[in-house]
């Protein structure tokens, strides 16, 4: 007998769980989203396509080796709620499903495996609030997704300058919001652990670039440094 099935079941018809997108009833062997809307997910496929739109938005102010998304975000498509749920619900189990999702597309697309992993910061005000950082908890996801021993630094970047959320600034604004927000913690422990390797930035969502080109720019300062970005969501933007 399988009593993690059993166990499961039993739980379903206590505390039935309901899919992260269409709400609907999730089956036993269904986790955070059911089969149907997986299989119909916005997948963005830049792990496996060069120039794809997400490094054309950083291809002027960054020189980063790849720029991957797991799927396209949209205000008109459902899939959003992943991310809210993520990053305003407190769902950090959902967090990090996806982001193991997201690391294992990129294994299986033979992604150039990064040394090391280093989630956005948040300042430590919006942490504080929060109680967490869905960037680290994304970063621990993709970590196992790609083969469960890439170390996670959180003792890198630090986030200096209390943003305002730019869900609705313009582009502009974002850039300026943003800018200078990211400095090293120790520019000495930054050298002896970045020097010479590739790091994976992570974070939640890419919406114009602003805030990996902040935190590129204190990480490019760090000898032979190789940079890549991570994030779960693309918003792209109208053609």
């Amino acid at each position: 007998m399988d009593w993690s099935r059993g166990w499961q079941e039993l739980a379903d018809m206590v505390w039935p769980r309901r899919c992260g997108v269409c709400g609907g009833f999730l089956g036993t062997e269904e986790r955070h989203v059911c089969a149907e809307c997986l299989k119909d997910m916005p997948l963005t496929f830049f792990w496996s396509w060069r120039g794809n739109p997400a490094e054309q938005i950083l291809w002027a102010r960054t020189y980063l080796e790849g720029v991957v998304s797991l799927f396209y975000y949209s205000r008109d498509n459902d899939y959003k709620e992943l991310l809210h749920a993520v990053k305003y619900g407190g769902n950090i189990v959902m967090g990090h499903w996806l982001g193991r999702v997201l690391g294992k597309k990129m294994l299986e697309a033979a992604y150039p495996m990064p040394d090391v992993i280093i989630p956005v910061p948040l300042h430590w005000r919006r942490r504080w609030k929060r109680g967490y950082n869905q960037a680290e908890v994304i970063a621990r996801g993709i970590s196992e997704g790609l083969s469960g021993d890439i170390p996670i630094l959180t003792d890198i970047l630090r986030r200096v300058r209390y943003s305002t959320s730019q869900t609705r600034m313009s582009t502009g604004c974002k850039w300026e919001n943003v800018s200078g927000s990211f400095v090293l913690r120790d520019i000495e422990t930054a050298a002896e652990k970045l020097s010479g390797r590739h790091v994976l930035l992570v974070d939640d969502v890419l919406t114009t670039g602003a805030t990996a080109e902040a935190c590129w720019e204190a990480l490019s300062t760090v000898s032979g440094i190789k940079v890549s970005y991570a994030s779960i969501a693309f918003v792209s933007r109208p053609g």
